[in-house]
């Protein structure tokens, strides 16, 4: 693990002291952006914190930070961090930068899969059936992980925590989870949600009363049109709030977040908006359209805790009009973003 000198003391005290479960309740709508990086120096120096004041001039409230750590493949049982995985150092550097500006902070710990691109993190577990001892191990290594994040964040004042991130082939297991959950409040004071994958995991995970808020990485398919109109956005998004209701519901009305949402600016964006290694056509205006949509329809609802748009990047000269990638930055899209958060 990269800690080091103050933070390793910290992390080591932390530690040691017991954190009540938390009772924070949505005071206001969460209005998140996440910031990503996928190599260890990203979050170092002054470029990310450029970009992160970027951010905040968005008029956004909230950053969702993402570390990642990897596992070789969906099959083996090992997690830890690799050289694309950013420093604790550097972690802190950006929960203190988005603190400084005035920002709220969701750390959101994620699972990658270092050497294997035709599996996500989705298929952890698949590949385990029968075999308990397999389950033990990756379990206790995705233990190690997520506990260390935990008492980072309590460590650095992070407000709120997500306990996993659309890791849908082992969620199943509800006993597991429930300890997991237990462990974090045990090392992590603030609000806790999972961020569960849009299209089936939301809906039937079984353990959303464990914590404080449901999350969704609500990448919901809109239209099958890849030059659709705002109000065919809209109309688009009619069954998933259709859903998303009826699941706050059976949880006795609590509040949902979308730990993701978010649209790259290509053409056909809204049909998969998930998709990130295809190479369509470049189309700006569908991802502001995209935006429009999502807050026109979405963000007055009562069982909203709020969005995290994925994603700005830690590089502050990433996007701009010839980018296709999901940052809004320096793109229509974020002129819908700010007058939205505004």
């Amino acid at each position: 693990m990269r800690v080091r000198g103050a933070l390793a003391a910290a992390l080591a005290l932390s530690l040691l002291v017991p954190v009540t479960p938390s009772s924070a309740q949505v005071a206001e709508r969460q209005d998140g952006i996440s910031f990503a990086a996928w190599w260890y120096d990203l979050f170092d120096g002054e470029p990310p914190q450029e970009s992160m004041a970027n951010l905040a001039d968005t008029g956004a409230g909230w950053v969702g930070i993402v570390p990642t750590w990897y596992q070789a493949n969906a099959a083996t049982t090992r997690i830890g961090p690799t050289d694309n995985s950013v420093t604790d150092d550097g972690v802190v550097h950006m929960i203190q930068t988005a603190h400084d500006l005035g920002l709220s902070v969701m750390l959101k710990p994620h699972v990658d899969l270092s050497d294997d691109a035709t599996e996500w993190r989705g298929s952890i577990g698949t590949h385990w059936q029968g075999q308990p001892g397999k389950w033990d191990r990756w379990f206790r290594s995705y233990r190690h992980f997520i506990f260390h994040f935990a008492v980072l964040a309590e460590a650095n004042g992070v407000e709120q925590f997500s306990v996993g991130c659309e890791l849908l082939g082992t969620t199943g297991r509800s006993r597991r989870w429930r300890e997991i959950v237990a462990g974090v409040r045990e090392r992590f004071r603030g609000t806790l949600t999972y961020a569960a994958n849009w299209g089936g995991e939301e809906v039937g995970l079984r353990w959303w009363d464990a914590v404080d808020l449901i999350g969704v990485d609500a990448y919901y398919p809109l239209t099958d049109e890849n030059d659709p109109t705002v109000q065919e956005l809209e109309e688009g998004w009619a069954t998933p709030m259709e859903t998303l209701a009826g699941l706050s519901a059976a949880w006795d009305d609590k509040p949902i977040v979308f730990t993701e949402v978010g649209y790259r600016s290509v053409d056909g964006a809204n049909r998969r908006p998930w998709a990130w290694t295809n190479d369509p056509p470049l189309d700006l205006q569908e991802q502001a359209d995209c935006y429009e949509a999502l807050f026109g329809t979405v963000w007055d609802e009562a069982w909203l805790a709020g969005f995290f748009i994925w994603d700005w990047s830690a590089d502050p000269t990433a996007g701009g009009p010839t980018d296709k990638d999901f940052t809004p930055f320096g793109k229509p899209a974020e002129d819908v973003l700010r007058a939205s958060y505004a």
